[in-house]
């Protein structure tokens, strides 16, 4: 086992990867941006290391400082978390270089996969369905307009290096492309270090389903599926595990797919196949060569910490998974992100109470002045049930307790959300939650 970790983010996931650490006795380092000096998990941590400004470009995706910081405090491995790096294979190439284990997939695996136009390009080769789309890296505006009428719209243009909903528009015609194509290139170079896009058919009615997966190189673990469809401007808002608008049928044929997508690959790490179901068919959108940010729900559906699995997959620690993993319980997960809402008039948080009998992953505490630079999140809600109304009962409950003094949030947005006929019924899509927005 690795003797000392470096985490290569912030907040809350820096925490979690903290637990995990705790739990496997390996020290850990942080790095943090003059901003986050005073932060919860600079405190948790054995080290801390600060290792740039405020802006991202200088701190959390400055490549040579964090690993600089693995050198200095003799760290052995890295985790990158999510965001940020975390899907960058020319920084895992350059760990592998100075002898420092990288928490995830091979540089080759994050270059295929983590880049959603070749990934598309590889599933089609590896006969997955997948929706159609193209690749305008490289292409003046003269062909990308012919490429998207050729298409035909409505389409979706997305970061080709992205995730968390950066970098993604969707086009309702030739002159929203036009105006959005900037802007989104903009956002993804600040956000991932890489502008390359791509376009996508837009499908109205579909459901967003993910599938985790773990692979050691020689066996790929399928843990579970989740329910991702009720996002907000492109950013997952609530999640359950195991996906409950699937069929029997479907949750086979996706997990075939899964298999089918990787076993060529030799596939390391966790990992994330996100599909959208329509109209009963299966259709592969991406996959993210990382943690994902609702792992939480897939923890507590199969009674796996998927961390510290991850952790000792990469140490090369033999894998004892249970056999449940591979198959849903007669548990329902759901989690709910309680985020900041933009400005904010007051970043200090005067209050934050939490109910008991839930799992809370967050990276504040009362006293805290919220950080407005890199992301919303103050923290992931998560409960358990039965059956999805007995979970849905149980977050109604959990919303319903929490009490946050200081920043506006949208915990009001929430409340009303799972008190929904349509989410009760299980009757939404993944374009609902911004009908419901306008509805307010």
């Amino acid at each position: 086992m690795f003797h000392k970790l470096l985490i290569a983010n912030r907040g809350e996931i820096a925490i979690r990867i903290i637990k995990a650490c705790r739990q496997l006795n390996i020290k850990t380092v942080a790095v943090c941006s003059t901003v986050d000096r005073q932060a919860w998990y600079t405190q948790l941590a054995d080290e801390v290391v600060c290792i740039g400004p405020a802006p991202a470009a200088d701190s959390y995706l400055n490549a040579e400082a964090i690993l600089m910081a693995a050198i200095n405090t003799h760290a052995d491995a890295i985790h990158p978390g999510y965001g940020f790096l975390a899907e960058n294979a020319d920084f895992a190439a350059m760990c592998a270089e100075c002898g420092i284990t990288w928490v995830g997939p091979t540089a080759s695996q994050i270059r295929l996969m983590g880049d959603k136009s070749r990934a598309k390009d590889y599933a089609r080769k590896q006969q997955v369905p997948v929706l159609a789309g193209a690749s305008i890296q490289g292409l003046n505006w003269p062909q990308i307009k012919q490429l998207a009428t050729k298409m035909g719209f409505p389409l979706v243009l997305k970061a080709s290096h992205g995730g968390g909903g950066k970098g993604i528009r969707v086009l309702s015609d030739v002159h929203a492309l036009h105006q959005q194509l900037r802007a989104a290139r903009q956002e993804a170079a600040a956000a991932f270090l890489n502008d390359a896009m791509y376009l996508e058919h837009f499908l109205p009615q579909a459901r967003h389903i993910e599938v985790q997966v773990l692979g050691t190189g020689n066996q790929l673990y399928i843990l579970g599926d989740r329910d991702c469809s009720l996002q907000l401007h492109k950013q997952k808002v609530l999640e359950e595990s195991p996906a409950s608008s699937l069929t029997a049928e479907q949750r086979q044929e996706l997990t075939r797919l899964s298999r089918q997508l990787l076993t060529n690959l030799g596939y390391q790490s966790l990992g994330t196949i996100e599909y959208l179901v329509a109209d009963g068919a299966c259709y592969f959108m991406e996959m993210n060569t990382r943690l994902q940010v609702e792992h939480g729900v897939t923890e507590l559906t199969t009674g796996i910490d998927i961390v510290c699995a991850q952790l000792k997959q990469a140490a090369g620690e033999p894998l004892a998974l249970p056999a449940m993993a591979t198959q849903p319980t007669h548990c329902v997960a759901i989690e709910a992100r309680i985020t900041a809402s933009l400005p904010l008039k007051q970043t200090l948080i005067q209050q934050l109470d939490w109910p008991t009998d839930v799992r809370v992953d967050t990276g504040y505490q009362a006293g805290d002045h919220f950080v407005t630079r890199y992301d919303g999140l103050i923290a992931k809600l998560m409960v358990t049930g039965t059956t999805r109304t007995d979970a849905v009962k149980k977050m109604q409950t959990a919303l319903a307790a929490v009490t946050l003094v200081g920043p506006t949030t949208n915990l009001s947005f929430l409340r009303q959300t799972v008190a929904r006929p349509a989410y009760l019924a299980d009757t939404y899509s993944i374009h609902s939650l911004a009908r419901w927005e306008d509805e307010q």
